[in-house]
């Protein structure tokens, strides 16, 4: 059970001498939070001009009722706020995500000087390993949702059947954000800390900031801050042992889908709107569905991710598979 620090991603990241990352661990952490509010900054300008029609008719109508030509900033960040909440929305968020990709794919690109096969990208196979990650992914929720409901932790109220529009738009702004959190973590993050460190440092300090980058989220419990790291070391180590990237993305996307449009619960403390299925978290259950926060603050989100981690690194990496085929 160990993770091979020569596969075929480290390799390559390590062979090139012509990427511009920088060596120094902490100078590399310095510029990834510097990136990530970049992307962050980038996201919210997107939004921001998502929203304005909607803020532009919110402001006249506030300025008719009120008679009053006088909007503040406190009124207006609190609107903005309230429509980033709002499920029916959802979609505008997520497809705002596709800024923050396209800024770290600028800066591993351009500043790093890095092609995108570095990061994980490979044109080849591509298709069917992001069909086999958003099967992956779906099933691994599914069993977090079985155990959950056997704990008696959650209720089942059948099908809700939401509207096919918004469920399509969902999906596919989930296929960005799945995406781009990715991007940034194990495409970029990870992957510079490799060029230089074990692969341990790399998987352990991107899932600390990914978790830390939740923090914010409604609910927030020390257990989901916990399971947060778990499932991104399960999606890193996926990473490695592919050396591949699409599936992270595939995997990532549909969790989130299927968590809050598929099964209907929250995502990280988001409420996503539009859903196939409806169920319900139990009070007096939360060490088992994870209340406000949802599954992801609960122990069988544990014990799934524990046990997918503990399969992945019994699996030999790209690498050992490449020489058992030749021999």
């Amino acid at each position: 059970m160990t993770l091979k620090i020569n596969s075929p991603l480290i390799r390559e990241l390590r062979e090139e001498d012509e990427f511009r990352t920088p060596k120094d661990l902490f100078l590399k952490f310095l510029i990834f939070v510097i990136l990530f509010f970049v992307v962050a900054f980038v996201e919210c300008v997107i939004m921001a001009i998502g929203f304005s029609p909607k803020l532009m008719a919110w402001a006249t109508e506030e300025m008719v009722i009120n008679n009053t030509t006088m909007i503040t900033n406190d009124m207006l960040r609190a609107k903005l706020l309230n429509l980033l909440l709002d499920p029916e929305y959802t979609h505008v968020v997520l497809f705002a995500t596709a800024g923050g990709t396209l800024t770290v794919f600028f800066y591993c690109r351009i500043i790093e000087g890095r092609p995108l096969s570095s990061m994980g990208f490979h044109k080849k196979g591509a298709l069917p390993k992001y069909l086999i990650g958003l099967v992956v992914g779906f099933g691994l929720f599914s069993l977090v949702v079985l155990l959950a409901w056997l704990t008696g932790s959650l209720t089942w109220n059948g099908f809700k059947g939401g509207d096919i529009s918004k469920l399509v738009l969902v999906f596919i702004g989930f296929l960005i954000q799945g995406m781009s959190e990715e991007v940034i973590f194990r495409g970029s993050f990870m992957t510079t800390i490799l060029r230089h460190y074990d692969a341990w440092w790399g998987i352990l300090l991107n899932s600390m900031c990914f978790s830390l980058a939740h923090f914010a989220n409604k609910g927030i419990t020390v257990l989901a801050a916990i399971n947060l790291v778990l499932y991104a070391a399960m999606i890193s180590i996926y990473v490695l042992k592919t050396n591949d990237l699409w599936g992270a993305c595939a995997i990532h996307s549909i969790w989130n889908f299927a968590q809050g449009n598929f099964y209907g619960l929250p995502v990280s403390g988001i409420d996503t709107g539009a859903t196939v299925f409806s169920m319900s978290l139990n009070e007096g259950k939360e060490l088992f569905n994870g209340g406000v926060f949802g599954l992801e603050a609960g122990l069988p989100t544990t014990i799934v991710m524990t046990l997918t981690i503990i399969v992945l690194l019994m699996f030999p990496d790209k690498q050992e598979k490449t020489e058992e085929a030749a021999a």
